[in-house]
C-alpha cells in the first residue's frame, strides 16, 4: 500500500514537471516580442513627434509642423514644402531608415478624420499588429497620430 502511494506522488511531481517546463518555454518568448513590438511602436511615435526639423523649416518640432498642417497650412519653410509636405517628407525618411531596413512592415497615420489622413506610410497591418495613438490638440478639435507596427 505504502509502495502504491509512493508510485502516486512520483508520477504526479513528474506531470507537473513537465507541465512547468512546457510553460515555461514557450510563454516568455511570446510575451516579450509582444513587449517588443509595443514598446518599438510608442518609442519611434515619441521620438518621431519630439524630432526638429532642420533650420529649413525653422527647428520646428514634428508636432507643430503636424498641428500647422491640420490648421491651414500657414507655415512655409525655406526650402518651399507647407508643412504637411515637410512632415510628410521626414516622416517617410525616417521610417526608410528604420523600419523599411530593418524589414517591419508598418503603418503611419496622421489624421483628424481617419477616413481622410493627413499623412499616410506604410501598409495596413493584414494580421496581428502593435499600435500607438498619441492626440495632439489643435485649436478646434483634435488630431491623431498612430503608428501601427505589424507582426
Amino acid at each position: 500500500m505504502e509502495i502504491l502511494g509512493l508510485a502516486i506522488v512520483i508520477v504526479l511531481i513528474f506531470v507537473a514537471i513537465i507541465f512547468v517546463v512546457r510553460l515555461g518555454f514557450e510563454k516568455p518568448s511570446n510575451i516579450r516580442a509582444s513587449f517588443v513590438s509595443s514598446q518599438l511602436a510608442s518609442n519611434m511615435l515619441n521620438a518621431f513627434l519630439r524630432t526638429s526639423a532642420r533650420d529649413d523649416c525653422f527647428q520646428l518640432t514634428m508636432t507643430e509642423l503636424l498641428q500647422d498642417c491640420a490648421q491651414g497650412k500657414a507655415i512655409k519653410c525655406n526650402n518651399g514644402d507647407d508643412s504637411c509636405k515637410y512632415a510628410n517628407s521626414t516622416a517617410k525618411e525616417i521610417f526608410e531608415k528604420t523600419f523599411d531596413k530593418w524589414n517591419t512592415n508598418y503603418e503611419f497615420l496622421a489624421y483628424t478624420d481617419i477616413a481622410r489622413p493627413l499623412i499616410g506610410l506604410g501598409e495596413t497591418c493584414k494580421a496581428d499588429k502593435k499600435s500607438e495613438l498619441f492626440p495632439i490638440p489643435i485649436s478646434s478639435q483634435t488630431m491623431y497620430v498612430k503608428l501601427d507596427v505589424c507582426g
